[in-house]
């Protein structure tokens, strides 16, 4: 019984002496990715339509360096499609579809700071809630 508490013991020392972890929890290190997107959630917009009609124009926005994205949530109870119109072009970049439950969904990619920018948003009935949309920049 000694010899085998003796050789856990050596065991446990050699382990240390060569660095090794015994029972130490691995913690997380805050990655700078959740950190910049923390920032770029933090200052978004939102905008509220009421009850009636299928679609608006929020904005003129104008983006900032806080995000790299232009993302949109969905606040209301009604799933709905967005794109965005960047001023100097004046069209639709592509359509997005934001479901409910209120998770972020890209609308556009790598733009640019200081663009002006308006999130056409378009949904197929509508009626008899407002219709909520997050826009974070």
């Amino acid at each position: 019984m000694l010899s085998r508490l003796l050789r856990v013991l050596m065991t446990i020392t050699t382990m240390g002496l060569l660095g090794v972890a015994l029972a130490t929890p691995a913690q997380a290190e805050p990655s700078a990715d959740v950190a910049a997107a923390g920032a770029c959630y933090s200052g978004f917009v939102r905008k509220s339509l009421p009850r009636g009609g299928t679609g608006f124009d929020a904005g003129p926005y104008t983006t900032s360096t806080r995000c790299v994205d232009i993302n949109v949530r969905n606040a209301s109870v009604y799933p709905f499609k967005v794109c965005v119109i960047f001023v100097s072009v004046g069209s639709c970049n592509y359509w997005t579809s934001v479901p409910t439950g209120g998770a972020w969904r890209i609308a556009a990619t790598n733009v640019r700071d200081n663009v002006k920018f308006y999130v056409r948003v378009v949904l197929a009935e509508y009626k008899y809630e407002p219709l909520v949309i997050d826009t974070a920049y």
